[in-house]
């Protein structure tokens, strides 16, 4: 595969993976804002609306009839967080020209598509309409809501909030329930407005073609800079807090800051994150849940724009300090060196395997191709591949040395009379 990358102008980026492995076309468009409570509502809530319609296809069943038309043709608007930016997508597949019958140019039937849905939104007098923003402003309450019912999510995101309670990251991606009570219609415009003018804007294309049309592209003007990378910060004091709830099994998650290292080395930090908790074969899985059982489930998840890690797990209420001794234990064991060569080098072929296998899924290969932008990066597979290849046991080790345990986060359950 073929990794091309353009400046378009300041704040819009055009990459291309250029492939003949796929019968059919992604393409998605990334607008990227700087993480804050107003932005991350906004885009939740735009992404709901804009979904509903455009001038030119005013109702849901008229897009789904034309993405018919055009063989099954899918489309994605939403929004989500990455390290302390909130990023709103929308991404198309599909078929190529030369696979629809007489060659039928569904390429720019998509491409105008994408331009009256992103560029021509359903408003009046620079309003959305107010029935369908109270529709969606109640859909995203409840989709805020209902985090709460996922008492796994639930306790992971309450982790984050209270690590970083005074930084961006400690926003939820969907935003909160008080600025969503502010947008109305013309709020929401003026914010729609916003994203379209101000975002850091990344196109991204997967497929046989590499030319995109000139006009499209140019209609995105973003011009926001900003830092994408948080800065590392030092632990003073371990956080503990514990919240009682009425659960048959309690949520234990600890917060991490990682250090320079793993700011540094990004293919030694995702191994690192791969041997401790992050796989089937990781320090966390095989000792804390099989040996010991201790847990239901113990993982690791780490961000590598915020430099954090977190590692969740499932555990008995009265097991609470063994678990919480053993997942720092099998920290600790990492941090002395105390894995085997074959764990080591299962971990690197797991993190080689998955990346390999992220080559099969065109979302997940666009996806790769905005992350790198946003780091600053241009790499082909091969060349993430040996980065990780060449990584060694004392760049491991440093990264696990460095890692500071900040948030410990117990959703304790307890059983109540009703």
């Amino acid at each position: 595969m073929e990794f091309v990358r353009k400046i378009i102008n300041q704040g819009v980026i055009l990459n291309y993976g250029i492939t003949d492995r796929f019968k059919s076309r992604y393409l998605s468009v990334d607008f990227i804002l700087p993480l804050t409570a107003e932005n991350a509502t906004g885009m939740s809530l735009l992404a709901g609306v804009m979904s509903r319609g455009c001038k030119a296809f005013p109702r849901m069943d008229m897009i789904s009839r034309y993405l018919a038309k055009n063989y099954g043709a899918s489309l994605s608007i939403n929004a989500g967080k990455a390290g302390e930016m909130e990023i709103f997508t929308v991404s198309t597949n599909f078929l190529n020209d030369e696979c629809a019958i007489d060659g039928e140019p569904i390429y720019s039937n998509m491409i105008s598509f994408l331009e009256e849905l992103i560029f021509s939104p359903l408003i009046a007098e620079k309003e959305f309409h107010s029935d369908i923003v109270d529709q969606e402003k109640k859909n995203l309450s409840d989709k805020m809501a209902a985090l709460f019912n996922d008492k796994r999510q639930f306790s992971l995101e309450r982790c984050k909030a209270l690590m970083c309670a005074d930084e961006p990251f400690g926003i939820n991606e969907m935003g909160d329930e008080e600025t969503l009570k502010t947008f109305d219609g013309k709020k929401l415009y003026a914010f729609y407005e916003k994203m379209i003018s101000e975002a850091l804007a990344v196109i991204s294309s997967v497929g046989k073609q590499k030319d995109l049309n000139d006009t499209f592209v140019r209609r995105l003007c973003g011009r926001n800079e900003f830092d994408i990378q948080a800065a590392c910060k030092t632990v003073d004091e371990i956080k503990e807090i514990v919240e009682p709830m009425n659960l048959n099994q309690s949520k234990l998650n600890l917060g991490f800051r990682l250090g320079e290292n793993a700011r540094k080395n990004g293919a030694a930090c995702r191994l690192f994150n791969v041997l401790y908790g992050g796989s089937a074969n990781s320090k966390l899985f095989l000792n804390v849940r099989e040996r010991l059982s201790l847990c239901y489930y113990c993982s690791s998840t780490i961000d590598r724009f915020k430099n954090v890690m977190f590692v969740s797990s499932g555990i008995e209420c009265d097991k609470y300090q063994q678990a919480r001794d053993e997942i720092e234990a099998q920290l600790k064991a990492i941090a002395c060196g105390d894995f085997s060569d074959e764990e080591f080098n299962n971990a690197k072929a797991y993190l080689i395997d998955s990346i390999r296998g992220a080559n099969d899924s065109k979302s997940a290969i666009a996806a790769a191709m905005v992350s790198r932008t946003l780091r600053g990066e241009q790499k082909s597979t091969e060349q993430e591949i040996n980065e990780i290849a060449a990584v060694s046991r004392e760049d491991v080790i440093s990264i696990a040395q460095e890692t500071m345990l900040d948030t410990v986060y117990f959703l304790k359950g307890v059983q109540t009379e009703e």
